[in-house]
Parts: structure tokens; C-alpha cells; sequence
């Protein structure tokens, strides 16, 4: 896609910048922004015409964040991406592991080499992104500070690699979704379905939504449940399924959800790739 804007959180080396063009190829121009609320705000504005952000590691699991944020952004999914991660320990040259005594990295990459740091005992500091804790690291100059990043960040930004391949599984990977503003009209198209709810509060009634997909023939692939602010302990839930659609539609299965539940909103019907 040369010539779209696509808009990611981190900087150079990011494993978002790997999504990016995973996603849309190397043609794409990718911006760079500070945090994950402002890639859905430039996407949400018009500044970039998507927007990629992970949502969940096959180790660490979802992230929260990114949750919160589909909730209050009119924005649609339109595709996404699953990537391997492979992390390294990379510090200053002329430092050796041993001279290590604290670790930066995004919180995702650190729990996803929790045993890791637990055996060396590390000490760990919360970066907002993997390749931006490298870069901090490069620039400080200190033997006794190293980030967790990819071998290609490391590369970037000058690092030397103490130590490859730290996550706690070897089959650790990360899926991206690709965002796009909810008034483009792009057909929507593809195998997984991702909606948005919240349910009157009164017995069995995730028990009647959850029955209602299966009439419909979906296949539940993810439920996650995050918490209402300012409310009484009351839940939006996140429910990604696959299945027809089309065939629901016709079927009235949208509009059913729309009448039968407390709040509704379909994030996306979109096709999800592993690279």
C-alpha cells in the first residue's frame, strides 16, 4: 500500500514497525507516536490512515490498554497480523552481561522474559517501548543498564547483544490489529469478527449472548472482559468469533445483538495473517 500513512506507538526498531510492514508492505509510510492513545487520535483525526497496535502475546496476554482505547475511539479493524518476538539483552559495547544490574523494556517484553530476569536477578524499570528503552540505553552510556529488544533494534541503535532469544517460549508471538476510522467505507470482509458490548445486569444473560453467536454458527475465538470507569463493578466485553459473515447478517444476528444488549458496536470483520 505505498502511499498510506499508517501510524504505530515506539520508534525505530519497534516490533510495531515490523507489524507496519507486515501488514501494508515497505512502501508504507510509517509515523512514529508517543503513545498508543495517539495512534488511535491520528487515525481517529485523519492525520495517518491507519493505525497499528498490539493487542495480545501468546505469553504475557492481552494488553490492556489497547482494550480501554477501542472503547473510546470510533475506529474499526480491518486487518491483523500475527508476528513472532524474539528478544535479546543488549547493552553498551564494551560491557558484559555481568555488569548488568537493571533492565529496561516495555512491560509486555518483560513479562514475556520473566524467567529470565527472575534466575539473573535483574532488576527491571517499565519502558513505553521496547525500541525507545534500547536508544536510552545507547545513549546513557552505562554498563550497568541493558534493554530487552529485538536483535534488529539492538542493530539500530548500536547495542551489543549479551544474550539472544530470553523469552520464556519459543513460541512467543504478538497479534497486531490494523485500525482504520469508522467512517471510511471499506467493505467489510473476512473470516474473524471482533465486537464490543455490555449486558444488562441480570442473570444469565452473557449465558443468552453467548447462545445467540452459537445459533449463528461462531466459532468463539477470544472473550475479554475490562472494567466500566466510574461504574459499579460493571464490564464491557470484547468478543472475537469466526465465522459467516455475511450469512449472520442476512440472518440478522447484528441486529439482534444491537436490540438485545446494553451497548453494541462491531469492531471489524477482517481476515488475520501469521507472518
Amino acid at each position: 500500500m505505498s502511499g498510506m500513512t499508517v501510524a504505530c506507538q515506539g520508534t525505530y526498531g519497534a516490533n510495531s514497525q515490523t507489524a507496519c510492514k507486515a501488514a501494508f508492505g515497505e512502501g508504507a509510510d510509517i509515523m512514529f507516536m508517543r503513545s498508543f492513545d495517539a495512534v488511535f487520535t491520528s487515525v481517529e483525526n485523519g492525520l495517518c490512515d491507519y493505525g497499528v497496535l498490539p493487542i495480545e502475546n501468546s505469553t504475557n496476554g492481552s494488553v490492556s490498554a489497547v482494550y480501554d482505547l477501542l472503547r473510546r475511539h470510533e475506529v474499526s479493524i480491518i486487518k491483523a497480523v500475527r508476528i513472532p518476538i524474539r528478544h535479546c539483552l543488549a547493552g553498551i559495547e564494551g560491557a558484559a552481561a555481568t555488569d548488568v544490574k537493571k533492565v529496561l523494556s516495555h512491560e509486555q517484553a518483560l513479562g514475556q522474559c520473566r524467567e529470565f530476569l527472575k534466575k539473573n536477578k535483574l532488576e527491571q524499570e517499565g519502558y513505553p517501548n521496547t525500541a525507545t528503552a534500547a536508544r536510552y540505553v545507547s545513549q546513557q552510556g552505562d554498563k550497568e543498564i541493558a534493554a530487552i529488544c529485538s536483535e534488529d533494534c539492538a542493530k539500530e541503535y548500536g547495542l551489543k547483544i549479551f544474550k539472544r532469544d530470553i523469552q520464556d517460549s519459543d513460541r512467543n508471538f504478538t497479534r497486531f490489529i490494523c485500525i482504520k476510522n469508522t467512517a471510511k467505507d471499506d467493505v467489510l470482509s473476512g473470516g474473524k469478527i471482533s465486537i464490543i458490548c455490555s449486558l444488562e445486569n441480570k442473570c444469565g444473560s452473557l449465558y443468552s449472548l453467548l447462545g445467540l453467536l452459537a445459533e449463528n454458527g461462531a466459532d468463539l475465538t477470544k472473550i475479554e472482559s475490562r472494567p466500566i470507569p466510574d461504574t459499579d463493578f460493571e464490564f464491557m466485553f470484547y468478543i472475537d468469533f469466526v465465522g459467516d459473515f455475511e450469512k449472520m447478517r442476512k440472518n440478522g444476528l447484528f441486529e439482534k445483538l444491537k436490540s438485545q444488549l446494553a451497548y453494541y458496536r462491531l469492531l471489524g470483520c477482517y481476515d488475520e495473517y501469521a507472518v
